[in-house]
């Protein structure tokens, strides 16, 4: 009997054939389980698509290539849900890049640094002499993402997608050396919730860089409950990325009813798909009137393989802070981040001010595909309250506002300067 580890891929780098095959074809049949996304996919033919990249994760040299191969396939669906994470691709490409960039105003621009030659409002012209347009548009293929938009905005936290060494040539002409292998950069520690008063028992401030750690919301709850007499909170979920969805903190701060997100997820019922393709085949024959009626009602019933469901209000339960509320957001707001934001946007107890979020969530179904490998698949596709699509499209802010390479050299926050001038209002 075969043993399972041959199908397997060596933690080292190494990959057998037997394991490139077995990682492949589960990812494939995961796929057409789990995905939620084919609506917005009507000219993918998978099966074309899943036969390049067997051929190219067959033909792969090393794991890095299988990985490559493997996120190109799965960027063609275009969710950002929809990922491969792999530990040793991390260990061994994912040093820190000592910088982050973002595009504005047509340009590759600095947004923080943490390296002393390169400050934020600097704007990128090359890496290795490749403009950084043409470089992204080369890598480009290989990042998930509802939409162009976040491809950019997730771009330079890829850091398996750079040169573990490069020469950076920045608009004003300087050349700097980048050696990520060298400096093996410590990661950053996992950002907390912070917050303090803006102005002395009337305006509070709020950051929240994330909900992946599962104290995140329980920090960010001591502060409502701190600040619950001010006359404003100020919440900054700029670069959330998401993780746990904050439930607790929108009953903290919902004080009136709200629609719920519709929302939808694949069924897959034999009995159904077989009798789409006899009727397609128009191959009545073998099947009785009541069979045939049973398999009708249950087509329709269950709506085109698709089970639906949301967008019912609910009444506020318990809320701490009853004051004005304004969210910062922008382009890095993501997942459990929209669903923080999006109720507040759909009834108006919230202002959201800054730069329209990514437009991806849904909770992934995660499969262990061993050896430090995983795959995330949207499961659950999201649209607004009212139906509308929300994948890739985002959640517009209220007063839009956009940094300039100019404010970010500066250290001016027009975000936040916008935030103030709305709580000030009466």
């Amino acid at each position: 009997m075969t043993q399972v580890a041959v199908a397997q891929i060596s933690i080292d780098g190494n990959l057998s054939v037997a394991g490139r095959a077995f990682t492949a074809s589960k990812v494939y049949a995961m796929l057409q389980l789990y995905f939620s996304g084919w609506k917005s996919l009507p000219e993918l033919d998978l099966d074309i698509a899943y036969r390049n990249y067997l051929e190219k994760a067959l033909a792969a040299d090393d794991r890095r290539e299988f990985d490559l191969a493997t996120m190109e396939f799965l960027a063609r669906l275009h969710n950002g849900h929809t990922v491969l994470r792999d530990s040793w691709l991390t260990k061994n490409y994912g040093q820190s890049m000592g910088f982050y960039a973002r595009p504005l105003d047509g340009k590759w621009v600095v947004q923080s640094s943490v390296m002393p030659s390169v400050k934020a409002g600097d704007v990128l012209s090359k890496i290795d002499g490749i403009e950084v347009e043409t470089f992204f548009r080369q890598q480009q293929k290989y990042i998930s993402g509802s939409n162009e938009a976040a491809q950019r905005y997730n771009f330079f936290f890829l850091t398996h997608l750079f040169p573990e060494r490069f020469t950076l040539t920045l608009e004003d002409g300087r050349s700097i050396g980048v050696d990520r292998a060298a400096n093996k950069l410590p990661s950053e520690a996992r950002a907390n919730p912070e917050g303090h008063w803006l102005t002395q028992n009337t305006v509070a401030y709020i950051h929240i860089p994330s909900f992946a750690d599962p104290l995140a919301e329980e920090k960010a709850l001591a502060y409502v409950t701190q600040f619950e007499k001010a006359r404003t909170l100020i919440i900054d979920v700029r670069n959330n990325a998401g993780g746990l969805i904050p439930r607790r903190l929108t009953k903290a701060l919902m004080d009136r009813t709200y629609r719920n997100w519709k929302e939808s997820t694949p069924i897959h019922i034999s009995m159904l798909e077989l009798s789409e393709k006899i009727n397609k085949a128009g191959q009545q024959k073998g099947i009785s009137d009541f069979e045939r009626g049973y398999l009708s009602a249950s087509a329709a019933f269950f709506g085109g393989s698709q089970l639906d469901w949301g967008g019912d209000l609910v009444a506020p339960d318990g809320p701490v802070f009853h004051g004005q509320i304004i969210f910062l957001v922008d382009g890095g707001c993501a997942s459990a981040c929209e669903e923080l934001a999006g109720p507040f946007k759909e009834n108006h107890r919230g202002i959201l001010v800054g730069e329209t979020t990514e437009g991806s969530s849904g909770p992934a179904y995660m499969q262990d595909l061993g050896n430090g490998m995983k795959i995330g698949i949207a499961a659950k596709r999201q649209y607004f309250p009212d139906g509308a699509e929300f994948e890739g499209v985002g959640i517009r802010p209220d007063f839009e506002v956009h940094p300039s390479a100019k404010d970010l050299k500066t250290g001016r926050d027009v975000v936040l300067e916008k935030a103030l001038e709305l709580a000030a209002t009466p």
